[in-house]
């Protein structure tokens, strides 16, 4: 085993044992402004590590009191602000939409900046904030999981976009109670080629190196952990992984395709976009997936 891939696989222990040391501290407070006569709102506030207070919205269906219901967890992506999203499923599943330490309503002591936040405190591993958000985002399943209860657990599928589709990926190879994950241009964090990207989010890390130039085999070091495809091979669940040819700053289609043939159950669509991917064509075929990964057709 090289010294890469011990950091790497250190990396993820450190974070599950700092996880399980740092109580969920779970609480939740119903949201009478969001719910609606078809589904209940809730505000829900848990500790991620080192106690960071954190926030999601969650949501049930009011036909149904019981917990014990599909969830979907919807992992945020890389923007300031995360409300309530619109749909459908929310009428027949537990919906649950979190948000990583800086985002609104999760900025208690720390406010992210957008550009900025993929390289805050970079230089150093107790201070590089994305390490952190990945956490957070492991948080959120500890949280939903929390939330659903039972054993077993009801059935949890993970989407997200973006940063989001990175984190949806990074939590289901840690989490077997995730049963299939919908992931849309995931960031490629950690991956070789972010480096010279022209279009952001991941210009962020060129801007960084035209400041600090001798920093590369840093930078690099520092986001492999996150890297999508390091992590593919823990993924043993299906995956809807969407990209789009023009892409050039979330998911360049050459990582996309490494990513999905590294995957063991992948479902690649490519479509003639950038970085929104599929946009609405793929936003209907990905609602009807769902719909039938969390038990709903």
């Amino acid at each position: 085993m090289t010294s890469k891939e011990m950091a790497f696989d250190e990396f993820w222990s450190t974070l599950n044992g700092n996880l399980a040391d740092q109580p969920l501290q779970l609480s939740t407070e119903m949201d009478s402004f969001y719910s609606q006569p078809e589904w209940t709102v809730y505000r829900v506030h848990y500790s991620g590590i080192d106690g960071y207070p954190l926030f999601s919205w969650i949501s049930i269906p009011s036909h149904s009191t019981d917990r014990q219901l599909p969830a979907l967890l919807r992992m945020p992506d890389y923007g300031s602000v995360h409300d309530v999203i619109h749909t459908s499923l929310r009428q027949d599943a537990v919906v649950m939409n979190a948000t990583h330490r800086g985002q609104r309503h999760s900025d208690s002591s720390f406010q992210a900046q957008y550009p900025g936040l993929l390289t805050e405190g970079i230089d150093r591993p107790e201070t590089f904030v994305m390490l952190r958000v990945f956490a957070d985002a492991m948080r959120a399943v500890d949280a939903c999981l929390g939330w659903i209860g039972g054993d077993p657990a009801p059935t949890l599928v993970l989407t997200g976009s973006g940063l989001g589709g990175a984190l949806a990926l990074a939590a289901a190879a840690r989490y077997p109670q995730v049963k299939a994950v919908a992931a849309d241009t995931p960031l490629a964090l950690g991956h070789p080629m972010m480096i010279d990207r022209k279009a952001y989010p991941l210009a962020e890390m060129a801007d960084y190196l035209r400041v600090y130039p001798d920093q590369q085999d840093n930078l690099l070091a520092a986001t492999a952990p996150l890297n999508p495809v390091r992590l593919a091979a823990k993924i043993d669940v299906p995956v809807l992984l969407s990209v789009g040819r023009r892409d050039q700053g979330q998911c360049p289609v050459s990582v996309g395709s490494e990513l999905a043939a590294a995957l063991p159950d992948c479902d690649l669509r490519v479509y003639d976009g950038g970085s929104e991917g599929g946009g609405h064509p793929h936003e209907v075929l990905k609602a009807a997936w769902l719909k039938t990964h969390l038990g709903l057709a």
